[in-house]
């Protein structure tokens, strides 16, 4: 019997019933010894070459396909929570829980940096398998018979306006600019860097950098805000998508402008540049720390895309456009930032295209 149907009904309240509840978050929790596995291998391909045979590759391939694979489990368990016409608390909390585990690549970058500014304290890994342990006992825990009142909690339509304007607004100032500059990494850092300082003119200003700080930390909170009301009520799948990749976007945006002005600019008193976003010299792949940006940056990329085309996809069918042809227009959205995405990462890595 599943845990609930589409209709609504409730199924088993047993073990049976927890195990999709908990493997979001278990999944998180071994998040971390995926990364080391994969720089295991990866050591011992570079320091055997040849004589280190196939076992190595075939363990760094299905490492780092898991880290990834770890975030989708999660999304899809919260796409399937979403659809749940009365959930129990429980099922609500696991669907909370689910989102926090789609976001945790980023999440485990997010940590790994501010411990590391408190001279770590605590090993970062430690302090990540306590936090989704507690995670697991609180869903373990949660009740799975009394359902939740599902109240319509209405996000104000003014409110809605003004996150896409600001969205707008990011993407003219910053977002274009800055996925562009990216791009240019196929060419090579020097080109990157060159077209980083002419980008720097228009979003680094005294006028416009307050005014961007700013509206990034209004997507935040309205994004968080949004979240917390949308996930009460039962959503399709398109939906479910959108909350997802708002809510890995809010920790990425924190994440990352931690790093930029705090850990770069602060503790460090460096400039950002290629050497800074590529983990120089020892660079993304073969670092045991700098193994986590990897599938940090290319979701980051891929949602802040696709979050965009799922937008769009509201905004479509707000002013009347069929729904199939507005989720076709956010599925090709999709499918361009994941091409993106990876291209961006391939030039972080090492990719370079010729040009003539």
């Amino acid at each position: 019997m599943s845990i609930v149907t589409e209709s609504g009904t409730q199924g088993t309240y047993g073990v049976k019933a927890r195990i999709p509840m908990l493997t979001p978050a278990a999944g998180a929790l071994l998040y971390p010894f995926v990364l080391k596995g994969f720089n295991a291998s990866v050591t011992n391909i570079a320091g055997n070459g040849s004589a280190a045979g196939l076992l190595p590759w075939l363990t760094a391939a299905i490492c780092l396909s898991l880290a990834f694979v770890i975030p989708l489990i999660a999304l899809l368990a919260m796409m399937s929570f979403s659809e749940i016409d009365r959930p129990t608390a429980a099922q609500l909390r696991a669907k909370r829980a689910a989102l926090l585990a789609v976001a945790a690549p980023t999440l485990f970058t997010f940590i790994g940096v501010v411990l590391y500014m408190l001279h770590d304290p605590v090993p970062d890994t430690w302090f990540w398998v306590v936090c989704w342990a507690v995670v697991l006992a609180m869903l373990w825990r949660a009740d799975n018979e009394t359902l939740v009142a599902a109240k319509p909690l209405p996000v104000p339509a003014q409110l809605r306006v003004a996150h896409g304007i600001s969205a707008v607004a990011i993407i003219a100032i910053f977002l274009a600019l800055h996925i562009a500059n990216h791009l240019t990494g196929l060419i090579g850092p020097s080109t990157y860097d060159s077209v980083m300082k002419v980008f720097r003119h228009v979003y680094r200003t005294e006028l416009l950098q307050p005014i961007l700080v700013a509206l990034l930390f209004f997507q935040i909170g309205t994004g968080l805000y949004f979240v917390w009301r949308y996930t009460v009520l039962p959503t399709d799948r398109f939906r479910s998508f959108q909350i997802a990749s708002g809510v890995y976007l809010a920790f990425y945006v924190l994440g990352h402008m931690d790093s930029v002005f705090i850990y770069a600019r602060t503790y460090l008193g460096i400039d950002t540049g290629w050497d800074f976003a590529t983990g120089a010299p020892t660079g993304l792949i073969k670092d045991a720390w700098n193994i986590r940006l990897l599938p940090h940056y290319w979701l980051g990329v891929f949602f802040v895309l696709s979050h965009l085309a799922a937008g769009g996809r509201a905004v479509m069918m707000t002013h009347g456009v069929r729904k199939a042809i507005a989720d076709r227009f956010m599925i090709a959205g999709a499918i361009t930032a994941g091409i993106i995405a990876t291209l961006i990462l391939l030039a972080m890595s090492g990719l370079r295209v010729q040009v003539a």
